[in-house]
């Protein structure tokens, strides 16, 4: 995959560029694309991490403007990955210790091999068009993320299953949807890998009105200017960054530092010392008030 200066069309002016993709192909030779994505990211000094296993690949990098452009050239040479959609950000500095290029069994973690969103899933909506698909009364719209993602924030009215790994969407899906498989369905996630094979699993099982956004919270954030915004809140990122606002402009939370949950960032606290409320009031049970 050698990079293509004609296709260097990614730029970006200040800060660290963050770029976060996937694509849902069917690969062969999974270990041979390893080698190859992983000379071409460590030579443009790349930080982040990259999926690869049969059904495709996930990604979220940074480096200087120029090497994510120089990558994603060279990605898109390759006819598995002509059409590849890159989500652009910043941060104020590098959110990534190191490079890790890993082979999985899925490169978005559901249990489910029928659900190939290579070769079905739900309908695509556009940000522009998603305000007027989830006002709709009889659309019933679905947080595919994580409880503690949706915690700091979610689109109203957005049903939360209160997953704690996305392999319990199945488990919601047989608990709570299976029995009205003609509901008008509408879903959503960070960057649009895991409603995207969310919906190619509801497919599976007869759902026939299965909609999804195009390009995720993410991208949503990006296009929707605040005024019209229905999303509430902040959106948490796999990075040090931990969340991001309208427009990807830098979130205020933090990580707890006892359990790693996301939390509000205080602007009277040192991060480093940072609790949530509940291993705050742990900690101070266990100290027998000392």
């Amino acid at each position: 995959m050698t990079p293509s200066s004609s296709e260097n069309d990614l730029h970006l002016s200040e800060s660290v560029a963050v770029a976060a993709f996937y694509k849902f192909v069917d690969i062969d030779a999974t270990d041979n694309l390893r080698e190859d994505a992983l000379a071409l990211l460590d030579a443009h000094g790349i930080k982040g991490t990259m999926l690869i296993a049969t059904e495709g690949i996930n990604a979220t990098i940074s480096g200087t403007d120029d090497a994510i452009a120089q990558v994603i050239a060279g990605l898109r040479s390759d006819a598995r990955f002509s059409d590849l959609e890159v989500k652009l950000s910043r941060a104020p500095r590098q959110p990534f210790r190191r490079l890790k290029v890993k082979v999985k069994r899925e490169i978005v973690t559901l249990d489910a091999p029928e659900a190939r969103p290579s070769a079905a899933t739900g309908r695509f909506v556009a940000p522009a068009d998603w305000n007027a698909l989830i006002s709709q009364p009889d659309v019933l719209l679905i947080d595919t993320r994580n409880d503690y993602e949706v915690q700091i924030g979610t689109f109203e009215g957005a049903q939360n299953p209160k997953t704690r790994s996305f392999g319990e969407f199945r488990d919601y899906v047989a608990n709570e949807l299976a029995q009205n498989p003609q509901r008008k369905i509408a879903m959503f996630c960070t960057g649009g890998i895991r409603c995207e094979k969310a919906s190619a699993y509801l497919i599976t099982k007869g759902f026939t009105d299965v909609n999804q956004l195009c390009g995720g919270i993410l991208k949503y954030l990006e296009d929707i200017a605040p005024e019209e915004s229905l999303w509430r809140g902040e959106c948490f990122v796999f990075d040090e960054r931990v969340a991001l606002g309208q427009g990807l402009q830098q979130g205020n939370h933090t990580l707890c530092a006892s359990c790693g949950v996301p939390m509000p960032l205080g602007s009277d606290t040192l991060e480093a010392s940072l609790r949530c409320d509940q291993c705050a009031e742990d900690r101070a049970s266990s100290s027998c008030g000392n």
